[in-house]
């Protein structure tokens, strides 16, 4: 079994995320193979990590491609290699000992498996995955929790972020990577999308444990920067929505958003129109990645 760790940095010195984060993985119970790309790091990444693990594949890109598209580089390598697994981890997450056993134990090939996400020091679930746990309306998790009984390694479904997954390669051949049209952000949950859409399945292995030493999102700035943009390209790249009934709720949207800034005199016609003009520039490249998502084969890899 050949499971490949792909961790995309990018100043990853910052209160040493990367030492804690390739320490856990020295210990991990099952072997893992490391693979590092960097999206060009200025603080020391691109001299401390190859020379402090050399074992590790070491992957410097010459740009910033993004969460997703840095993801895809390793997830290439993973194919080329022969890897039975690629398991996603942060830069600033470290992994409990036994993690990467118990997914595999969760996982068949048709399953993405996401584990327990605790904050840094354990004491409590990280914020942005409760919240998503908070969403499952169906899972048993939630009956075991309250009842005090002894957690199963699996229940079924969520939407997990991508901080932490396992990803079997069968997965891969069907899916593929991820979409280029995300550059950070909302590229996990359009992957989610489509491996609902392909008939594959989530899973979430509770007796796993992964650290995230973040504040809620990793970067704020970033992710409010056209945040109402970003969840317009989600809603309309889900393949499991119709273009007709996304374009109608987007529309029906911008009317209320119209409506309600009339209404508290707070309406400005250069942001709406910027607004329908960035759907309207974007609609013919939406249209061709909705084109290939629905694809079975190695997509946008």
């Amino acid at each position: 079994m050949k499971v490949f760790v792909i961790i995309v940095t990018y100043n990853a010195m910052h209160s040493n995320w990367i030492d804690r984060c390739m320490k856990s993985l020295a210990e991990s119970s099952v072997p893992v193979i490391s693979v590092i790309i960097d999206n060009g790091s200025t603080d020391g990444t691109r001299d401390h990590v190859p020379a402090a693990y050399p074992e590790a594949v070491w992957l410097p890109q010459e740009r910033n491609l993004g969460f997703g598209q840095a993801n895809n580089v390793g997830l290439r390598y993973m194919l080329e290699q022969g890897g039975d697994y690629a398991l996603l981890l942060n830069q600033d997450a470290a992994l409990a000992p036994d993690a990467v056993e118990k997914m595999v134990e969760a996982s068949e090939p048709d399953t993405l498996v996401s584990p327990l996400q605790m904050n840094g020091d354990g004491s409590r679930l990280d914020f942005i995955f409760k919240q998503k746990l908070l969403m499952l309306t169906q899972s048993e998790i939630f009956d075991d929790l309250f009842a005090n009984r002894q957690l199963r390694n699996a229940y079924e479904g969520g939407n997990y972020s991508a901080a932490c997954w396992m990803i079997p390669r069968h997965i891969v051949e069907i899916i593929g990577g991820f979409n280029p049209i995300f550059f950070h952000y909302g590229e996990d949950d359009n992957y989610l999308d489509r491996v609902k859409y392909h008939g594959c399945r989530v899973v979430l292995a509770a007796n796993a444990r992964m650290y995230h030493d973040r504040e809620v999102h990793g970067n704020q700035k970033v992710f409010n920067k056209n945040a109402y943009r970003r969840e317009m390209l989600y809603e309309i790249c889900n393949i499991n929505s119709s273009m007709f009934k996304v374009m109608r709720v987007w529309a029906l949207r911008l009317y209320h958003s119209y409506a309600y800034q009339l209404r508290d005199h707070s309406y400005r016609p250069g942001t709406f129109i910027c607004q329908l003009g960035w759907f309207m520039m974007n609609i013919r490249k939406v249209a061709h990645s909705r084109r290939i998502d629905r694809r079975i084969g190695q997509n946008w890899l």
